[in-house]
């Protein structure tokens, strides 16, 4: 076997593989073997039949798998050759027969990056303050009281109005305005973007029992059109904002002490943003100073294994790998800028934790486990960090968060 390694880029190499046929036949050979052992034929005691009547009964299949399983091996023999290996491409048969039987594939593999970490001290950001207004923290009360609203029946009157919540029945749909609604009994709260907003100005004014046409118009298309029955009104009606409501809530005793942790935790959300803004400003300022090579085939498998966990969560079932191949062949170039983002930030700051020589012993990869796994013991944790390089994929995040606190320390924040 002989390969032959092409440098495209500082992350992409090129892999032409030669796999002679020598080893081809050594390996169709031991399958041919193998196959003696377990091949009952009549008129052949068992492990007595001749190899030249397998070859003449399954010679095409042994052969092809001899094939396939030279292939493997070969490519294993030149990944081991690889520092920093992260991603390899899927193979391809350049030629697939050589005149000695053999053949020859490539195929291309990605590498780590290699970074020096530097200027990443005394890098200055603009920010405002983080402030909570009494507007605000009335904004936020008000948003609980719609949480906490109840719906109850209107008994004085049968006209829709704004903020109404109708019980209606939706037919007739026309092409058009099948895009937006379909056909049934529905629950529309008028104004509050459950339909098309023109049509739920059309349910204004709607009387009970009178069928009413809702009309959304469309630049240059066919206006969409719906027939709407009105069957119930019912309104929306917000608890009062008292020691009650505040009780009610689950969070306080008294709507004073409702006020105070609202603020709080509004004052504690915008810190937060505001901390996560100097993050992303200061990595931003790192990605400029020192831009690496991105490889491409591994951010898109890292994309469509995030994906995948996604579906899997909400499908509660596993995704085949014809389903994840699909995932990833519709991942288009624009929607991996996250990841792209996200991958030079890992480089970034692995290399920041390198020059700083950021060690983390097993209580700090615990201590972060614990912080991702809330719900399990320390014991189960344990077994987890001793499975799949968990324990190493814990630390280096456990590294790079210290890095970037290490950033932010030596930078200087200045005041908007």
């Amino acid at each position: 076997m002989s390969f032959e390694i092409v440098e495209k880029s500082q992350v992409l190499r090129e892999i032409t593989l030669t796999v002679p046929g020598e080893i081809v036949k050594r390996i169709e050979g031991k399958l041919v073997e193998d196959a003696r052992k377990t091949m009952k034929l009549k008129g052949f005691r068992a492990g007595k039949v001749p190899a030249s009547l397998i070859r003449q009964r399954a010679g095409a299949s042994i052969l092809e798998d001899a094939r396939r399983e030279s292939l493997q091996v070969s490519v294993r023999e030149v990944l081991a050759n690889i520092e920093n290996l992260i991603h390899v491409s899927e193979v391809e048969i350049v030629t697939p027969k050589t005149d000695d039987g053999g053949f020859v594939a490539k195929f291309n593999v990605e590498i780590t990056p290699e970074l020096e970490a530097r200027n990443y001290k005394g890098l200055e950001v603009t920010a405002e303050d983080a402030a909570v207004s009494d507007e605000d923290v009335a904004a936020e009360l008000e948003k609980m009281r719609e949480r906490h609203a109840v719906i109850e029946p209107v008994e004085d009157r049968k006209i829709v109005q704004d903020g109404d919540v109708v019980m209606t029945t939706l037919s007739a749909p026309n092409a058009a305005a099948e895009k937006f609604c379909r056909a049934g009994d529905r629950q529309i709260s008028v104004g509050k973007g459950f339909l098309n907003e023109d049509m739920e100005k059309c349910l204004i004014g709607a009387s009970i029992g009178e069928p009413v046409q809702l009309i959304a118009k469309k630049d240059g298309e066919d206006d969409a059109i719906v027939t709407c029955e009105v069957k119930e009104i019912k309104k929306r009606v917000l608890p009062e904002l008292d020691d009650a409501f505040a009780l009610d809530t689950g969070d306080a005793e008294t709507l004073a002490e409702l006020r105070e942790k609202t603020q709080k935790r509004l004052m504690d959300d915008a810190e937060k943003a505001r901390d996560n803004k100097i993050e992303d400003e200061l990595l931003k300022q790192l990605r400029d100073a020192m831009p690496i090579d991105i490889p491409e085939g591994y951010v898109k498998a890292r994309a469509a294994q995030a994906i995948r966990l996604q579906l899997e969560q909400m499908m509660r079932q596993q995704i085949n790998d014809d389903m994840l191949a699909r995932i990833i062949q519709n991942i288009k170039p624009e929607e991996l800028e996250e990841y792209r983002v996200d991958y030079h930030n890992e480089i970034i700051l692995n290399a920041v934790a390198k020059a700083e020589n950021i060690e983390v012993s097993e209580d700090d990869t615990v201590a972060e486990a614990k912080k991702w796994f809330q719900h399990l013991d320390e014991s189960k944790i344990k077994n987890w960090l001793k499975t799949n390089n968990a324990a190493q994929f814990v630390g280096d995040q456990v590294k790079r968060d210290r890095a970037l606190e290490l950033i932010k320390a030596a930078a200087v924040i200045k005041k908007a």
